[in-house]
């Protein structure tokens, strides 16, 4: 038993290394955002950035693309984490707010893909959060339309937000986008 608690941990000490390294250069990719467009991004560049080595990019990613997608899975795992309820209302306060504050709490990542222009694929993912906490709408109901327009006017208006400075508080963000939601004037 104590043998097989020794490989435990230093799979767990592998883990954690593989972790940082993926960070790194995760972290390196976003210090690239507006300075060069992530698509002409190469390999060199980022271990270089990262300090981190060939063979360790290549241990945990195939492509530049991979990493990103690592990015963007990170994200959704702690935008995830932090929810405390799955299938909310649209329109709830609490589930909005909680939208607000993540964003707020990710600004820089959020941005870092805007300037990279992978703004798509993090509105991919946005809508996909949507879609698994409330449900895909049937093929054949015209409401199925419903969370693409609410994942779509809370991306930009989350973003305008961001770019912005954020001078509004998360609470009064998520006041707005409600009242806008419901077609209060």
């Amino acid at each position: 038993k104590l043998r097989q608690k020794e490989a435990y941990c230093i799979m767990d000490k592998r883990k954690a290394a593989n972790k940082r390294v993926k960070d790194r250069l995760f972290t390196a990719l976003v210090g690239f955002a507006g300075r060069k467009d992530w698509s002409k991004l190469t390999v060199t560049e980022l271990i270089e950035e990262s300090g981190v080595a060939r063979a360790s990019f290549y241990r945990n990613f195939k492509s530049v693309e991979d990493l990103i997608d690592y990015g963007i899975q990170q994200m959704t795992l702690r935008y995830h984490e932090g929810k405390r309820e799955q299938g909310e209302d649209l329109r709830s306060r609490q589930a909005v707010l909680y939208k607000f504050r993540f964003y707020q709490e990710n600004a820089g990542t959020v941005l870092a893909f805007h300037h990279a222009k992978a703004a798509t694929t993090l509105l991919d993912v946005i809508t996909d959060c949507e879609i698994e906490a409330h449900g895909d709408m049937p093929a054949s109901s015209i409401s199925k339309y419903e969370l693409y327009y609410y994942s779509g006017a809370f991306y930009n208006m989350m973003l305008c937000w961001l770019e912005n400075g954020m001078k509004e508080g998360p609470e009064a963000m998520a006041d707005e986008f409600l009242r806008i939601m419901n077609h209060e004037c």
